[in-house]
């Protein structure tokens, strides 16, 4: 199979994790377009869409499949970079960024790309083997520099051809074929690649990658609508305990944070709360503003929260960058860990 071959398996395999059974028209219309590889009309219909709602997530990475399908590389790039600013716990734009690299020869952008997939989900199969197919792409790159250098060099000559067998398997259907997403998991055994010639070989366009099975595209898909959910709720949380503060409502501030909440200079937790209530209830009035809130989700149960915060009272004022850590329990985010810089 040939690198761009696989790359659109890579990012169709991901076009129906995010398909919804109940999606709106507008997905299940983008869907067809693709599939009959009216590419130009799919991203027109996307751009359309976007404009009415910029922050829909789907919209987004259909956009960015569209584009690398129509090889139009430098902007898939883009959408893909900018999905995984806004959405770092995300696995997948991590490794449809990866493909879009690697189809440009961009190999080392791609392997940390696809760190970061592994490291946001460790257990994420497709991008752990999407690595290997990319360290056997530069070992092959590698080994031809060697021969180029030393074309007597019969030990890399032979690493070549092991290196080669490794990353070649037969051709897939054209890809208006593959946008239907029934690659097989596992690819044909290759046949055993012919020694290459002294003279270096051209480099493979691509590498092999594997579409993963239909039932871990559904877990995928819960993954992502899962995470829209704790952003929001997280940042309902921070609201909450910013409008308690403000309220001095002592009693729901406190709540906001967990049992494992360690409060600062030692103190013991019944010193800090007794503490907390007399400068909550001490000014006539306290008015706090947070802004600029960026929310890093650590899988479903942690998230890190940076934001500025703006105090204001009848007594004293200040305005500091604040992180606090969270984690849900019990399907509440509670503070465990909270920092001022």
């Amino acid at each position: 199979m040939t690198f761009s071959s696989r790359i659109i398996s890579i990012c169709f395999g991901f076009f129906f994790c995010i398909s919804l059974v109940n999606a709106e028209s507008s997905y299940g219309d983008i869907q067809l377009l693709i599939k009959q590889n009216q590419l130009n009309e799919a991203l027109k219909l996307t751009e359309d869409q976007l404009s009415r709602d910029q922050s829909d997530i789907k919209l987004h990475f259909l956009k960015g499949l569209v584009l690398t399908r129509l090889d139009r590389f430098q902007e898939a790039e883009n959408v893909f970079t900018k999905l995984t600013q806004e959405n770092p716990e995300l696995p997948e734009p991590y490794n449809n960024l990866a493909v879009v690299y690697a189809a440009q020869g961009k190999y080392e952008q791609a392997e940390e790309a696809l760190q970061n997939a592994i490291n946001t989900h460790p257990s994420y199969a497709t991008a752990h083997e999407n690595l290997g197919d990319i360290y056997a792409k530069m070992a092959s790159r590698a080994y031809n520099q060697a021969l180029e250098l030393d074309t007597g060099n019969q030990t890399a000559r032979e690493k070549l051809s092991l290196v080669n067998e490794l990353i070649s398997v037969p051709d897939v259907p054209e890809k208006k074929d593959v946008a239907v997403a029934t690659i097989p998991k596992q690819a044909p055994v290759p046949e055993p690649a012919p020694k290459p010639e002294v003279k270096p070989e051209p480099e493979p366009e691509i590498i092999t990658v594997k579409v993963e099975p239909e039932e871990t595209q559904e877990v995928r898909e819960t993954i992502i609508e899962d995470s829209v959910k704790n952003r929001k709720d997280v940042e309902e949380a921070v609201t909450n305990w910013a409008n308690a503060w403000s309220a001095q409502d002592v009693d729901a501030y406190l709540a906001s944070y967990g049992k494992e909440f360690i409060p600062p200079k030692r103190m013991s937790r019944a010193n800090w709360e007794n503490e907390r209530r007399k400068r909550l209830r001490r000014p006539g009035y306290i008015r706090v503003k947070i802004s600029d809130v960026k929310i890093n989700l650590h899988g479903k149960d942690y998230a890190e929260v940076r934001f500025i915060q703006s105090y204001q009272s009848d007594t004293y004022r200040d305005k500091v960058r604040k992180e606090i850590l969270m984690r849900k329990v019990d399907n509440k985010w509670l503070i465990t860990q909270e920092r001022t810089r």
